[in-house]
């Protein structure tokens, strides 16, 4: 083997190394453009356009959570109100009741004392009498 066929050879060998070193980077970059991320600008624009997004739908749950909060505080505020009215009628009719009934107990105690003071009255009536026509029998003997 001479000098140029050697020096050949390995020029062969080292265009065919060339030519595959050449032929997988440009396989590489073209996987790697296809695959590739977008670009800085178009990246972070995609990026806040999801995060807007996900930002809108907390608030929409959150405006959810609040609007069934107050409604749920005012029907907590509507039963508290029907059951103040209901324990004030209830403790009226109680108190009337008890007014009424001590109302009734001290009108029955009037009667009865007026009634032992008209039965002491008429038997301090015939005892004057009594004594009356005791003094006119004495008188009169």
């Amino acid at each position: 083997m001479t000098w140029n066929n050697w020096n050949r050879k390995e020029d062969s060998k080292y265009q065919t190394m060339l030519i595959a070193l050449l032929a997988g980077a440009g396989a590489g970059l073209a996987v790697g453009l296809l695959m590739a991320p977008k670009s800085g600008g178009q990246l972070r624009a995609e990026i806040k356009d999801a995060l807007d997004e996900q930002f809108g739908a907390a608030r929409h749950k959150a405006d959810d959570l609040k609007n069934s909060a107050v409604n749920l505080a005012q029907r907590g505020i509507k039963e508290i109100q029907r059951t103040k009215d209901y324990a004030a009628q209830r403790t009226k009719t109680a108190v009337s009741n008890a007014v009424g009934g001590a109302a009734r107990q001290a009108h029955d105690a009037v009667d009865q004392t007026a009634d032992a003071a008209r039965s002491a009255a008429q038997k301090t009536h015939e005892a004057i009498d009594g004594a009356a026509g005791a003094v006119r029998s004495e008188s009169a003997a």
